[in-house]
């Protein structure tokens, strides 16, 4: 096992800005994974800038998942048909096998923190897409309800 720290300089992440449709609907997000599990932390993370409209589509994660809101409102929606907003500072915490999903409004952008825990080997399983209709209902009821 390795006995010392690693800095991993900024400039040395690994950036995507074009990312699979499969995985997010409404545009496409800026994702920059800032690490990944090692033999000593059985997790990794990413930021994730989500563009106004942009969500990721239905998905469970097998050990659960950890999001730190850094800018911005993040939308956090479950099968049960609920949907919650976290802002800057809060924290989304996702118990394993929980189906969900998560992104911006309607009307602005929104950034975490993913902090992604791993079993066997896997950390997510992807799922279908939130239809567009069923996005802005979810949204509209969301900040309506936030709104009283």
């Amino acid at each position: 096992m390795q006995n010392t720290q690693i800095l991993v300089k900024k400039d040395e992440l690994s950036v995507y800005d074009e990312v699979s449709d499969k995985i997010f609907a409404g545009g496409l997000p800026k994702v920059t994974l800032l690490f990944g599990a090692t033999p000593y932390a059985n997790a990794g993370a990413a930021l994730v800038h989500f563009p106004r409209g942009v969500r990721t589509a239905w998905h469970t994660h097998p050990a659960g998942q950890n999001l730190i809101v850094t800018k911005g409102k993040i939308y956090t929606g479950t099968a049960d048909g609920i949907v919650q907003i976290a802002r800057a500072g809060d924290v989304v915490l996702c118990p394993p096998d929980v189906k969900h999903w998560h992104g911006a409004g309607l009307q602005e952008d929104g950034e975490h923190i993913a902090v992604t825990f791993e079993k066997d080997g896997k950390n997510v399983t992807w799922l279908e897409h939130l239809s567009e209709d069923e996005y802005k209902s979810l949204i509209e009821k969301a900040d309506a309800k936030d709104a009283e």
